[in-house]
C-alpha cells in the first residue's frame, strides 16, 4: 500500500462540540493540500449517513455524543461502509475504556482529546493527528463479520474470562518470556490472541502496542477481561510472574532485566526508535539478551518495521519466532518486514496464532 491511493486525504470530522470541530478543521486544513476536511458531523447518526454518502478516506470520531455515541456509530459504519477511523477521546475514565472497545471493533488508531487550554493543547497534538490520519488512509478495513469471523457485538460483549481448568497450578516467578509486538490493528488482534491463550504458571507475556499515551492501562484492563492470564500495565522494577501478561506503558521504552526466576522491568526515556516509543526492538532485544533461548517473539499487524531487529536477536539466541500472516492483518507492515528478514520461523493466521503458541509452550 502506498500514499498514492489519493492525492488528497479527504476527512470527515465527527464531534458534538462546534469548537472542537472548528479546531480540528483548522489543523487539518493547514497541511498544504495533503489533507482536506470533506465535511463535519455533530453526532453518530450524522456520521453514519455522511460516511455512506460522502465516502471519506478517513473519519475522526468522538466517543461521547448525543443521539448515537461513537461506539454505536463505528459499529454501524464498519458494517455498512467500512472506512478507516481515528478515535479522538478523553485520556481518562469512560473515554479510554470505550476507545479500546472501538479499536477492537476496527478503528485504526486513537488520540487523546485536548483538555484544559484546548486551543493550545490542540496545537500540541497537531503532528500526531496529521500523522495518524495519513497512516489510517493507507489501511483498508473490512466489515467486522469478515474479520476472523468475530462479529462486532460479540467482540464488545466478550468480557468474561475463558473457563479455567479445574486444577490450576500456582503461579511462579517467570522463567520463560513471550515478547509480543503490535501496532495498527493491534488491539483487536491482541484481544483475539489473548482470548485463546492458555495460562502457564512459569510463562510471562510482555506486550508492546503502539498507542497514544494514556490508553495502555485501559488496554491492559480490557485484555484482562477476556484472558485466562492476569494482565496489567508494566511497572518499573516489577518482577515478572508466570501466568501474567504485561503491557508496556506508552511514552517509555521498556527493557527486561535480571534472570530466570527473577526477571524484572526497567524503563528509559531515550528518544523514539523508528518513530515509536515504546520500541518493540528495544524490548525484544532485551528479552533475547536476558532470557536467551527461553523466550519467544511474536509480531502482529502494524505499520512500519519495528520489531524486526528485536526478533532477529530472539532468533539468534534460539528463541522461536512467529509473525501474523498477510491475510489476517489490518496492515501487513511489521510482520512483512520481519518475514523479509528471514528470521521468522512461521507465519500464522491470527485465528491460529494462540493455538500455535499454546502448542509450543506445552512442548517446552
Amino acid at each position: 500500500m502506498t500514499a498514492e491511493k489519493s492525492k488528497t486525504i479527504r476527512v470527515l470530522i465527527v464531534d458534538d462540540s462546534f469548537f472542537m470541530r472548528k479546531i480540528l478543521s483548522e489543523i487539518l486544513n493547514t497541511t498544504n493540500g495533503e489533507i482536506t476536511v470533506l465535511d463535519t458531523a455533530q453526532n453518530g447518526l450524522e456520521a453514519v449517513e455522511k460516511a455512506k454518502k460522502l465516502k471519506p478516506d478517513v473519519i475522526t470520531l468522538d466517543v461521547e455524543m448525543p443521539k448515537m455515541d461513537g461506539l454505536a456509530a463505528l459499529e454501524k459504519i464498519m458494517k455498512d461502509s467500512p472506512t478507516p477511523v481515528v478515535m479522538i477521546s478523553s485520556h481518562t475514565g469512560k473515554g479510554t475504556e470505550t476507545t479500546i472497545r472501538a479499536l477492537e471493533l476496527g478503528a485504526i488508531d486513537c488520540i487523546g482529546k485536548p483538555a484544559g487550554r484546548v486551543l493550545e493543547n490542540a496545537k500540541a497534538i497537531q503532528g500526531e493527528l496529521v500523522e495518524k490520519i495519513k497512516m489510517a488512509s493507507l489501511c483498508k478495513p473490512r466489515r467486522n463479520k469478515e474479520l476472523e469471523g468475530v462479529s462486532a457485538e460479540s467482540t464488545v460483549k466478550k468480557n468474561v474470562k475463558p473457563a479455567e481448568p479445574e486444577t490450576v497450578e500456582r503461579d511462579k516467578p517467570a522463567t520463560f518470556i513471550v515478547a509480543v509486538a503490535s501496532s495498527t490493528g493491534g488491539p483487536r488482534a491482541l484481544n483475539e490472541l489473548f482470548s485463546n491463550l492458555n495460562r502457564s504458571s512459569s510463562v510471562a507475556f510482555v506486550i508492546v502496542q503502539h498507542i497514544s499515551v494514556g490508553f495502555t492501562k485501559a488496554l491492559a484492563r480490557r485484555l484482562g477481561e477476556v484472558s485466562r492470564l492476569e494482565v496489567s500495565e508494566a511497572e518499573d522494577g516489577e518482577y515478572l510472574m508466570g501466568g501474567h501478561a504485561y503491557v508496556a506503558p506508552a511514552g517509555l521504552h521498556l527493557v527486561l532485566e535480571g534472570g530466570a526466576g527473577h526477571y524484572k522491568f526497567g524503563f528509559n526515556d531515550h528518544p523514539p526508535r523508528l518513530g515509536v516509543k515504546p520500541s518493540a526492538d528495544i524490548m525484544m532485544s532485551s528479552v533475547a539478551k536476558t532470557a536467551g533461548k527461553q523466550c519467544m517473539g511474536v509480531i502482529l499487524t502494524g505499520m512500519g518495521r519495528d520489531g524486526t531487529a528485536g526478533l532477529k536477536d530472539i532468533h539468534a539466541v534460539g528463541g522461536k519466532t512467529f509473525a501474523q500472516d498477510a491475510g489476517s492483518c489490518v496492515v501487513y507492515g511489521m510482520p512483512k518486514a520481519a518475514v523479509d528478514s528471514g528470521m521468522v520461523d512461521r507465519q500464522v493466521p491470527l485465528s491460529q496464532m494462540a493455538q500455535e503458541i499454546n502448542a509450543l509452550l506445552n512442548r517446552r
